[in-house]
């Protein structure tokens, strides 16, 4: 396997001495130094998919991790707990921003920890996702089963799958890589606090908001964590940096957005200024789904200069809200245009109607993993077998196999591995007596009660559902390339049903594959009697 050697392209810094305390611009040293390294392994995985040696892998996970912890200035907590549903609810704000907020962080117990990501920065973070974090997960270190998230559903896992154990150890690892002197959490926290003094109280407080230090009331709290804000306060940070030219340029946002940007990097209040009449418009007239937009008298009695901003403000914010309803609905599975074209239509709303084009346009799987079953639509698919986007082809060597038709999001619910659910001794003795070609469809798993079940998939046909070929007995094992996981959910009638949910994007045309996790000790040593696998 070829790979390319991980090598430092720049000289460390010089060393610092004590009369010359650490600059913003020195706490991103060590980012500048990876930074080209980190840009040619990612050129590895995309778009080639190229697979990685470990080297590699700690290499991009260790300098995202320093971009969360000294750019974005968050504690090491936050990347130990972030989760994959919260980077899969993330928000886009303009200009073109990705708002994440992490919910736990043992530093932070009542706080939410919000960052933004740049342009550039999210499509790092979602190569890591969908190349990278597999690849992590696929280690042979890594205990998984049928029922969990993978590394306990966290968002960064170490080379053996698992949740990160010691942010602050790995970031000392990457200034020990490039011979650099360390910055903790805890300096470059300190060192940019320090260089807002010559700051504006409002940008003061955006800054001390983003990390998590303001001690403002309530209500004061939930408005400086409107997304709008946290972007403010991003550009703040990288202009305390130096690094407002390398921000504008990475960004590839229009003339204006750029223009907005550094106008509120260079201090202008006006964006403040409209967020605090916003949200006093809000007080009275909160958005809703069924809501009309505040007329002009109304929005001129909060303020006559910004009343044009409040009306845009006020519609996307209502835009944004239909369009999380809509796709709410759909959870986790992907609809067809037509359908959610059917189920906006029947809202009944007049105005400010978001297309069905524009929804499905930047898809994503919403809601949260463990709730998957929960949503009507993938309840539909699963009782009425007709999942849409597979198809069963032969292929070479394997016989029968499924491959997708149409693209799978990360997360996403693609099928389920249907059957009847019988004991796990039913199974095997179903599983004794069938013909061979027959004998490799038994889906062994431990119920939530801990009782030991089995899906027999031996037939082509269920008697549930005559006529119809299920897709799930027919997705082929693999234990490196798997780009499926099964998941167990129990309905509240007790059933038991098994998803298949993508653990990265798949691509039309692309066969589908998950790992069927029989070891000599799988299914209490049943597992040394399917020579299937």
């Amino acid at each position: 396997m070829h790979c390319l050697e991980i090598q430092s392209h720049l000289t460390p810094h010089a060393i610092l001495l004590e009369k010359d305390p650490l600059s913003p611009e020195d706490c991103w040293a060590v980012l500048r130094a990876a930074k080209n390294d980190f840009l040619a392994i990612l050129g590895k995985v995309y778009p080639e998919e190229k697979p990685l040696e470990s080297a590699e892998c700690c290499l991009v996970l260790y300098y995202l991790e320093a971009t969360v912890i000294l750019k974005h200035l968050q504690r090491p907590g936050v990347v130990e707990h972030m989760t994959v549903e919260e980077w899969m609810a993330r928000s886009r704000t303009e200009p073109d921003h990705a708002v994440i907020g992490v919910k736990e962080h043992k530093t932070s117990a009542q706080q939410v920890a919000t960052f933004a990501l740049s342009s550039e920065e999210e499509t790092w973070f979602d190569i890591y996702f969908t190349r990278v974090r597999p690849q992590l997960l696929s280690s042979k270190r890594s205990r998984m089963t049928t029922d969990d998230q993978g590394g306990d559903g966290r968002f960064f896992v170490s080379t053996a799958g698992r949740p990160i154990f010691n942010a602050s150890n790995d970031l000392n690892r990457l200034h020990q890589k490039y011979k650099l002197d360390p910055v903790t959490s805890q300096m470059a926290r300190r060192i940019f606090e320090t260089a807002t003094k010559d700051l504006s109280d409002q940008q003061k407080s955006l800054v001390a908001d983003y990390l998590t230090h303001s001690s403002a009331t309530a209500d004061k709290h939930y408005r400086m964590k409107k997304s709008q804000n946290v972007v403010l306060a991003s550009m703040l940070l990288k202009r305390l940096a130096g690094d407002l030219s390398a921000d504008s340029a990475e960004e590839g946002s229009s003339c204006s957005a750029h223009g907005a940007a550094r106008d509120a990097a260079m201090g202008s209040n006006q964006q403040m200024d409209v967020q605090a009449a916003f949200d006093q418009l809000l007080q009275t007239n909160p958005v809703t789904l069924d809501g009309d937009v505040p007329d002009k008298n109304v929005r001129t009695q909060t303020s006559g200069q910004f009343q044009r901003q409040l009306y845009e403000r006020w519609l996307k914010a209502q835009m944004r809200m239909r369009v999380r309803h809509v796709l709410s609905h759909f959870g986790r599975r992907q609809p067809t245009e037509s359908r959610v074209d059917a189920w906006i239509r029947k809202q009944g709303w007049r105005n400010n109607v978001p297309s069905a084009a524009s929804v499905l346009k930047d898809w994503r799987p919403v809601g949260s993993v463990d709730t998957a079953i929960d949503c009507h639509h993938v309840q539909n698919l699963v009782r009425r077998q007709k999942w849409k986007g597979l198809v069963v082809v032969d292929i070479a060597g394997k016989g029968k196999g499924v491959c997708a038709t149409r693209q799978f999001q990360a997360g996403e619910v693609v099928c389920d591995y249907h059957g009847p659910v019988v004991t796990a001794t039913e199974g095997q003795r179903i599983h004794e007596s069938t013909k061979e070609e027959e004998s490799g469809y038994m889906f062994f798993f431990r119920n939530s009660q801990g009782i030991h079940k089995c899906v027999d998939a031996h037939s082509p046909e269920c008697n549930c559902h005559p006529g119809i070929q299920t897709l799930g007995r027919l997705v082929n094992h693999s234990r490196k390339k798997a780009n499926l996981r099964p998941r167990l959910y129990s309905t509240p009638e007790g059933q038991d049903i098994i998803l298949l949910l993508s653990v990265r994007k798949i691509n039309v045309g692309e066969e589908l594959l998950f790992d069927y996790g029989v070891q000599r000790t799988s299914f209490r040593g049943e597992g040394l009697e399917l020579s299937w696998l």
